[in-house]
């Protein structure tokens, strides 16, 4: 019997290595494709906003020479320099996104915009507590702004954080403690140390760890913004207003942008055309999927939205049914969780990531989107949790 040779897997279109190809996706718009080396994605793009003054760049890819390179050769094939990028937007605070933006913030002396969440891990102490200091007297015209401006949205005030809620998320998310061994760093660097959900997944010895932490910290630190919007606050780009939306549930920082009368908006990674985004339990708010659920909602209800600009993948034309079918596999992970949950009795989160997922993405990532499924139904008292030697066991209610 002759085997049949099974055709190649065709990859999805976030997947595609990155073309050199630079196309205007809207009038005023370019789209320009940056290489990255991260699982499961082959490109970020890169959009460049056009008007008099030059232009402004969103998410310019991940930190590294190579990437700076692409920057700098796909602006020159546009037409530009870098002297000619005057504004930089960060839509979150993942590498791949903001690598280049501190590197043109400096050098071109551009304005770097990001959402009032954006974490910035500096590595200077004093600076820190400085920016705190400054944060807690402003946070109460900050939070003024926020309720006022959620109304004018029509957005519930409780879905944005407080001042206090973006303070305790950058102490938890923060990488820079002396001491690797504290809880919150235990939470936050799922490399070599415990997940919240307990047990260690890939120990490596202390001194490797720490010279790994210090290595990461120096690459992968998110740039201070010169500006941080809020939600509903406008924003002059390609010589038309647009609006900043905070949508948090992929990291609790994201910030989108809708140019209302074109219909357009920028989704960065909370809404892709093909693959799901990540949606963590760690570090990203008690129930991060309540919190993508709802600005999921928020973003296909926006009046008129025609075209998603994404950074990982094509531009697509319905924001709406794309939106129900991330939300249709959120639904379907539960209830898988709901299924096997029955068969396999209390059980941790990697025991049930391992149910659900195939081999191949069994990790950190399964676990930390299984964990955000799971406080999620905790908190809907569909499932129950508890401790057992320092590792959470799930029990979740069968479906009804």
């Amino acid at each position: 019997m002759t085997d049949v040779a099974r055709p190649p897997r065709q990859k999805k279109q976030e997947q595609e290595p990155a073309s050199e190809e630079i196309t205007e996706v809207a009038p005023g718009i370019l789209r320009m494709q940056l290489p990255i080396w991260m699982p499961g994605l082959g490109h970020v793009n890169m959009y460049g906003l056009l008007d008099d003054r030059g232009l402004a760049v969103v998410d310019p890819g991940l930190p590294g020479p190579a990437s700076w390179k692409a920057v700098k050769t796909r602006l020159r094939a546009a037409g530009f320099k870098l002297r000619d990028v005057h504004t930089v937007v960060v839509t979150h605070s993942h590498p791949d996104h903001f690598g280049g933006a501190g590197r043109i913030k400096r050098e071109a002396g551009a304005e770097l915009i990001a959402h009032r969440a954006f974490t910035t891990w500096s590595l200077d102490r004093r600076t820190r507590r400085e920016e705190r200091a400054r944060s807690r007297d402003e946070a109460e015209r900050i939070e003024r702004e926020a309720a006022a401006a959620a109304q004018a949205f029509d957005v519930n005030p409780d879905e944005i954080p407080t001042v206090a809620e973006v303070e305790a998320s950058e102490r938890f998310d923060d990488p820079l403690r002396d001491d690797p061994t504290t809880e919150a760093q235990r939470r936050s660097v799922p490399w070599g140390g415990e997940t919240p959900w307990g047990g260690s997944k890939h120990p490596m010895p202390p001194l490797r760890r720490r010279l790994m932490i210090r290595a990461l910290r120096m690459l992968f630190s998110p740039p201070d913004p010169s500006r941080r919007v809020m939600h509903g606050e406008p924003v002059m780009l390609a010589g038309r207003e647009w609006t900043a939306l905070h949508t948090p549930g992929h990291t609790l920082d994201h910030l989108c942008l809708y140019d209302a009368d074109q219909g357009i908006l920028l989704s960065g990674d909370h809404v892709l055309p093909a693959i799901t985004p990540h949606v963590s339990g760690v570090g990203n708010g008690a129930d991060a999927l309540k919190s993508y659920i709802a600005t999921l909602d928020l973003v296909a209800e926006l009046p008129g939205v025609r075209l998603g600009l994404p950074a990982h993948g094509h531009p697509f034309d319905d924001v709406p049914g794309r939106v129900d079918a991330i939300k249709r596999h959120h639904a379907e992970r539960m209830h898988l969780l709901q299924s096997v949950s029955g068969a396999v009795g209390p059980a941790t989160v990697q025991q049930l990531a391992r149910e659900i997922f195939p081999k191949k993405h069994w990790g950190v990532m399964a676990e930390s989107e299984t964990f955000a499924h799971l406080e999620h139904m905790v908190l809907a008292r569909e499932a129950e949790r508890r401790e057992d030697r320092g590792r959470l066991l799930y029990s979740v209610a069968p479906p009804a």
